[in-house]
């Protein structure tokens, strides 16, 4: 093999070996973003985190101490977490976050009764 193909082969292996995996494929690992709101009230300031590992979905909105979770189904490309929260008159109150790979990214809604809120986020 000539060395400038050769150079061209290494180059192209080591380039693939780098590139970030498609959320389709492996949505393992850590996503940041920062919540839009189209409605309400929301946790706009601060970025947002999903973390997914193995089975486990865990988003954090505006990187409170409120903690959705969900369980991951490997090849759903859905990612769903939610918290069931108490208003002052002992009313279930959700909180849901519904997610889905967008080519690199993650992108994905928030919900609750104050917020309504759109998202896209990349791997950190």
């Amino acid at each position: 093999m000539r060395p400038i193909a050769l150079f061209a082969f290494s180059l192209t292996a080591f380039l693939s070996a780098c590139a970030t995996q498609d959320p389709g494929q492996d949505p393992t690992g850590t996503w940041v973003g920062s919540l839009i709101a189209d409605q309400g009230t929301c946790p706009t300031s601060l970025t947002s985190t999903l973390r997914i590992r193995g089975r486990e979905i865990m988003f954090t909105p505006g990187d409170s101490s409120k903690v959705l979770r969900g369980t991951y189904v490997h090849g759903s490309n859905h990612y769903h977490a939610e918290l069931i929260e108490q208003d002052m008159n002992h009313h279930a109150t959700p909180l849901v976050f519904n997610g889905y790979p967008v080519g690199q990214a993650i992108g994905g809604i928030y919900g609750s009764n104050a917020c309504r809120a759109h998202i896209t986020m990349t791997r950190r």
